[in-house]
């Protein structure tokens, strides 16, 4: 359209020109110098209305061009972006998702090769179909089987509660005890995800769990002598002080009690239920799950449980009261306790009568010294389960002479 007016305009421009040539060759004498400058004047009109044409034709065609053809431009450009992102989001879910399915596999995998894979089945067949009669023990996470196996072989097995948490305190577990190892921890021997269920299997315990022996019914009332009480301890110490430095490798147990508590036939202890444990490697930054408590506060808690452990092995326990809650038998134990410092009466009072005037009354002593720096109030006053077992190492070692036990207590 612009390149039209525009030949149009020079078209006008030149015959003018001719027209004026002629026009002037003709009436040059009749009117000399006036006409010739009128006709610059016009032509120089004429040029001027050409440019100014030109320059609105210009401008017309660029607004129409904007108008329409830039705004289709755009949204073809912008549902291109938009497909190009949604094919990249879509592609970055699946690869997440398909991430996540093969470290499941090989996290499997791992396991399998560490520890069996029990059908439920075999398991439903050992335990005479979870038999009410076979019940071992209760707890949080699920409940205790006696499993008899061919060949007069038993193990414990613990089928889990349904439950969406526990499902997580099952993974940790497995994962934990199928990677560590350590002759104070109870053996994982297999496990079974089947069905909705899940299982885990442990080495058998012929002598149950410590809080039976601490709290018998009254038609059980067989009592732990002091040097086995000794034994318990020293080898719960040192299990604890062996997860809380393994290789660099940090795990806080966060549920010691009597009840976590497993003897075999000689009455060696094997902490189990990890369900609740926490762990990380010397390359984390923290404890998984710990954003909110400080790493430090996590392993003293540990060593307070074990603290108000030693309290309980040695407290006197009423038969009458053995179904008091954890709260109430832990105020008993500190209200026993604290007659220890203000007269000597106060030790027979707080300590199991069975234990006095054996000539261990010493050791006892040492033994309520440790316990009491266990459960300190201030946390960096507290031991190291390294420090505790050492120090508890001393009863087992025969050194029973006074000056020595309680060189440990003179800051």
């Amino acid at each position: 359209m612009a390149v039209g007016g525009a030949k149009l305009a020079l078209l006008l421009i030149h015959i003018l020109g001719v027209a004026g040539n002629g026009y002037s060759s003709l009436q040059e004498n009749n009117y000399g110098s006036d006409d010739h400058e009128h006709r610059k004047k016009l032509i120089s009109s004429l040029k001027s209305g050409f440019l100014i044409g030109y320059v609105f034709s210009s401008v017309s065609i660029l607004t129409i061009f904007m108008s329409y053809c830039v705004p289709w431009a755009r949204l073809i450009k912008r549902k291109g972006n938009e497909v190009m992102i949604k094919q990249p989001m879509t592609t970055s879910l699946m690869e997440r998702q398909e991430k996540k399915r093969k470290e499941a596999n090989k996290q499997n995998s791992v396991l399998e090769k560490k520890v069996t894979r029990t059908s439920f089945a075999a398991l439903n067949i050992a335990t005479r179909s979870f038999d009410q009669d076979n019940v071992i023990g209760v707890g949080k996470m699920g409940t205790m089987y006696r499993a008899a196996h061919p060949y007069d072989c038993f193990t414990a097995v613990k089928r889990l509660h349904d439950s969406q948490p526990l499902g997580k305190q099952f993974r940790s577990e497995l994962i934990i005890r199928a990677k560590f190892r350590h002759m104070n921890i109870i053996p994982l021997l297999g496990f079974c995800i089947e069905s909705g269920e899940r299982l885990l299997v442990y080495k058998y315990m012929p002598n149950g769990n410590l809080h039976d022996w601490l709290h018998p019914v009254k038609c059980k009332a067989e009592k732990l002598d002091w040097h086995v009480r000794v034994k318990i301890a020293i080898g719960v110490a040192r299990g604890l002080a062996w997860l809380h430095d393994f290789n660099n490798f940090l795990i806080v147990h966060l549920d010691i009690c009597s009840r976590s508590i497993l003897l075999d036939k000689y009455f060696e202890p094997k902490i189990s239920n990890f369900g609740g444990a926490m762990h990380r490697s010397s390359s984390d930054k923290g404890l998984i799950a710990s954003s909110k408590i400080g790493e430090l506060e996590l392993i003293k808690q540990d060593v307070y449980q074990f603290g108000i452990l030693l309290l309980e092995l040695i407290a006197v326990h009423d038969p009458d009261h053995n179904s008091e809650s954890s709260h109430t038998l832990e105020e008993n134990l500190f209200e026993r306790i604290a007659h220890l410092s203000s007269s000597s009466s106060g030790l027979y009072h707080a300590v199991d009568k069975s234990l006095l005037d054996q000539g261990f009354d010493g050791e006892i002593l040492h033994f309520l010294k440790i316990a009491s720096s266990c459960i300190h109030p201030i946390l960096d006053r507290r031991p190291t389960m390294l420090q505790a077992f050492q120090m508890l190492m001393v009863l087992r070692e025969g050194e029973r002479d006074s000056s020595k036990i309680l060189s440990y207590w003179l800051n």
